[in-house]
């Protein structure tokens, strides 16, 4: 368990990074820019993390983890995904930094693979035919919303969270219409 001091130097850094990231491209960001900008010293920053990369997965780690425990508290309803989207968006700075310095493919994948999506999908969504037209689907949906919240968020979240929901809760009832 991490004491006050060790939490509070983290936050610190973490912080710094995303304010860093809001102007700077992530490959740029030097570790003497995180220090200076969180107003800690290196050796503080080598105590806690090996490098920039170390605080950039440590911010995702994060923001994930909260994720899913606003997605365990919902379901796929549009109420629930209203809850999903005002985090996100009480959190867009962080997100936003996030989603434009790690590639899509690897959000995407952490997305697709979370046991609390697949638990939701199954619980709410849908039975195709096989399995296998299960798992595109799952993916046709975890990319196409993470697509929507990254223009959403890098936008800077010019629709309110209730329209970016709705919007997904109804591209999600067009896709699985049977005729």
């Amino acid at each position: 368990m991490e004491n006050q001091r060790v939490r509070l130097s983290k936050t610190l850094m973490k912080d710094a990074l995303v304010v860093i990231m809001k102007d700077k491209p992530f490959e740029k960001i030097t570790v003497y820019e995180i220090c200076k900008t969180a107003g800690i010293n290196r050796s503080t920053f080598y105590k806690h993390y090996g490098s920039q990369s170390d605080v950039l997965a440590d911010i995702e780690n994060d923001l994930f983890a909260a994720l899913e425990r606003h997605m365990l508290s919902s379901g796929c309803d549009l109420d629930n995904l209203v809850k999903v989207t005002q985090f996100l968006s009480s959190e867009s700075e962080k997100w936003r930094s996030l989603i434009n310095a790690v590639p899509s493919d690897e959000i995407i994948s952490k997305i697709f693979t979370a046991k609390i999506v697949r638990t939701l999908m199954a619980n709410h969504a849908w039975k195709l035919r096989s399995a296998r037209q299960e798992e595109y689907a799952l993916l046709f949906f975890c990319t196409g919303g993470y697509g929507i919240l990254r223009k959403w968020l890098n936008e800077g979240t010019v629709d309110s969270p209730e329209e970016i929901a709705l919007l997904i809760i109804e591209l999600m009832g067009k896709v699985l219409k049977t005729d």
